[in-house]
């Protein structure tokens, strides 16, 4: 958090936090983005092209006060894409939309998916694994550096491959920049209570993303939204596939 958030923890490799006034305005953008996000995939269908859904997305944006930092859509045919840029391409039985919202200098970022389950959902259940593994070991006083190394671990652990941290970035603090910084095994940033961060799983054909802030007393979602359906990942609601045409509460 680069500009007016970043308030220096006092210890060497501290990292900044959120004023309350921040925590309010990161609340707020957090709610609106994920209930856009839900408009608009609620209402699409396999027959829409990307472009058209991240159109969609962007007015939404727009008309919320927001600027569009990230929009990437992935269709059936390009959901192995670590970041894929909206083509013409229809989406087809299965897609990903990928949000980057600011307001207010505060950015905040989610992952989505519409139309079909990933198959047996096994590996889907298994990402869920990982993303736990990087909240839980998200704390207060801790090394970004070693948490990414948790995460590392947890992705072998879980079957993905003793490298499969290293096809796509894991993310980090996030806030005034879209990760400030990256987590990498350099990062010596500490974590602190009041910090937001983004972490973003991946695997070919999966990923997952939203907006949490790190309290003393656990982990708090920015990116909800009530009507999206969720399934339980050890404890945490965690959003699950919104399938075409689904009633929503």
């Amino acid at each position: 958090m680069a500009h007016g958030g970043r308030r220096r923890a006092g210890a060497p490799g501290g990292a900044g936090f959120l004023l309350p006034a921040e925590l309010e305005r990161y609340r707020a953008l957090g709610t609106e983005v994920a209930a856009l996000t839900t408009d608009v995939l609620a209402a699409t269908r396999p027959d829409r092209t990307e472009r058209a859904v991240a159109a969609d997305l962007a007015a939404r944006l727009v008309a919320a006060g927001a600027e569009p930092v990230v929009l990437l859509v992935a269709g059936e045919a390009r959901t192995g894409v670590p970041h894929p840029l909206p083509t013409a391409a229809r989406l087809g039985a299965r897609a990903m939309a990928v949000v980057g919202a600011r307001r207010d200098g505060l950015i905040v970022n989610l992952t989505r998916w519409v139309g079909a389950d990933p198959g047996d959902g096994t590996r889907e259940a298994a990402l869920r694994e990982v993303e736990a593994d990087a909240l839980a070991a998200t704390e207060p006083g801790r090394v970004l550096s070693d948490v990414l190394g948790d995460i590392a671990r947890s992705y072998e652990r879980h079957g993905f491959g003793a490298d499969a941290w290293l096809r796509h970035h894991q993310g980090g603090p996030t806030g005034y920049l879209g990760r400030d910084p990256k987590a990498t095994p350099a990062a010596a940033d500490r974590i602190v209570a009041g910090q937001a961060f983004a972490w973003n799983p991946w695997a070919p054909g999966l990923k997952l993303e939203d907006t949490v802030v790190v309290h003393a007393d656990g982990i708090e979602e920015l990116t909800t939204d009530p009507r999206w359906p969720v399934v339980d990942a050890r404890g945490r609601q965690r959003p699950r596939t919104l399938g075409y045409g689904e009633e929503l509460p």
